[in-house]
């Protein structure tokens, strides 16, 4: 069977539009710096968005991003607020509404409810962490630091990468030139972090895509129009759905271990819906500035 895999890069249409939408954002959108010096220079990420955490029999949604910072490295405050440090970890609340800013794996510089100015020192990372895990919480949900609109300038000129899907009945894998009766199909995708890259050993790190979507087609007819099977753009996903999102094979990043995430597109697809013979699956998966990867990958239904 024949797999097709390209990938487009839209960094230039991004940053064209960049100014643009920074102008037509409303004032709640606007983006804020990084948390660790120099400010307005990005710095690497080793974990995305609801990237997979999986710790025993426990599963859940990265909810925050990971920038990777020396332990000792000083944390300072993105924006204004209320300090409230509990444990490795201080939260700022701001003086008039908006979102909440959470700074992780942090040793506290500062004591509670003081009042803290943009930029002041608020701790230092914790030895062993290597990272500062940035979290924002708006209207009782965790939202996107990387989405337009956060955590600024942050630039990725790469695009996802699709290596290939599966088909499946019950967890056992299917030939995709005889298809029939339901079936399960899943993708294995992942994004690769934009400059600068995170040392070794976060080097190979493999991170979420922000949207997964899929279509089927026959020829130049669409049967089944475009579909999202992941959407990671803007807010935590409930850990209730880790199961229906992530399937399994899925293994986080470890020190010197790249993770292997694996999603499902369709639980239970009824390949009846389909008239026998020859199709083709196109899947995309885009990152938070929309760079696309693009792969299709022919099946034959057999009823």
């Amino acid at each position: 069977m024949q797999c097709y895999n390209f990938r487009v890069s839209r960094a230039l249409l991004f940053l064209c539009g960049l100014a643009a939408a920074v102008l037509l954002a409303p004032v709640g959108a606007s983006a804020y710096s990084w948390p660790v010096r120099p400010f307005n220079q990005p710095h690497a990420i080793r974990g995305y968005f609801n990237d997979p955490r999986l710790s025993g029999d426990e599963s859940g949604f990265h909810f925050g991003v990971d920038i990777v910072a020396n332990d000792g490295t000083p944390v300072y405050a993105i924006e204004p607020g209320r300090a409230r440090p509990r444990g490795m970890t201080v939260s700022i609340y701001p003086r008039r509404g908006g979102h909440q800013l959470s700074y992780w794996h942090v040793v506290p510089a500062i004591r509670k409810d003081q009042q803290v100015r943009r930029h002041q020192l608020i701790g230092h990372v914790v030895a062993g962490a290597g990272h500062v895990h940035l979290a924002e919480y708006s209207e009782g949900t965790y939202i996107n630091p990387l989405r337009l609109g956060g955590l600024a300038p942050y630039i990725d000129d790469t695009a996802p990468h699709i290596p290939g899907i599966a088909w499946s009945v019950l967890g056992y894998p299917l030939r995709p030139d005889a298809l029939s009766g339901v079936v399960d199909i899943t993708v294995n995708s992942f994004d690769s972090p934009p400059l600068p890259m995170p040392p070794a050993p976060w080097a190979d790190v493999r991170l979420a895509p922000a949207l997964i979507r899929w279509r089927i087609v026959q020829g130049q007819v669409t049967l089944r129009p475009w579909e999202n099977s992941v959407d990671f753009r803007r807010f935590l996903l409930p850990f209730s759905v880790f199961n229906l999102i992530y399937a399994p094979g899925t293994f986080q990043n470890r020190s010197g271990k790249p993770g292997n995430y694996i999603y499902y597109l369709g639980h239970g697809f009824d390949t009846r819906t389909l008239l026998n013979g020859p199709y083709v699956l196109q899947v995309e998966a885009l990152d938070a500035q929309e760079n696309v990867a693009q792969a299709s990958f022919a099946f034959i239904v057999a009823n």
